[in-house]
């Protein structure tokens, strides 16, 4: 059962919500309110699934929204930002491109685990 919620956050992760408003934003790490807006989308589709799937107290599930939601922000901005500070990262045939696109998945990985650890332990 503990493997199910772990692969349902992942499934959260995977949503294809995300406008073309807020993808525009995420590509460049501006403006900010689109990116907010889909990181909102995330964290809420994760705390639906955490309240429907698993029994935690409303404080629990109250910190591990926020977690994912300013996590979730900081990693795309951040990603973002890198792709405006150097150009050529923007292109798929640069294998930076690459590298910043894996750890910024890394990173949004590392976080559900992290929440899942939280879960787990509570």
């Amino acid at each position: 059962m503990n493997e199910l919620i772990l692969l349902g956050l992942f499934l959260c992760h995977w949503s294809h919500l995300s406008t073309a408003y807020m993808l525009n934003a995420k590509r460049l790490g501006t403006p900010l309110h689109p990116i907010f807006l889909h990181a909102f989308i995330h964290a809420s589709l994760m705390l639906v699934f955490l309240a429907l799937a698993v029994r935690l107290d409303s404080l629990l599930l109250t910190v591990l929204f926020l977690f994912q939601l300013v996590t979730h922000f900081l990693i795309d901005v951040w990603k973002g930002r890198m792709n405006g500070w150097f150009p050529s990262l923007q292109s798929p045939a640069n294998k930076w491109h690459w590298v910043i696109f894996g750890f910024d998945q890394f990173l949004h990985i590392t976080v559900i685990v992290i929440m899942y650890h939280l879960i787990n332990n509570k």
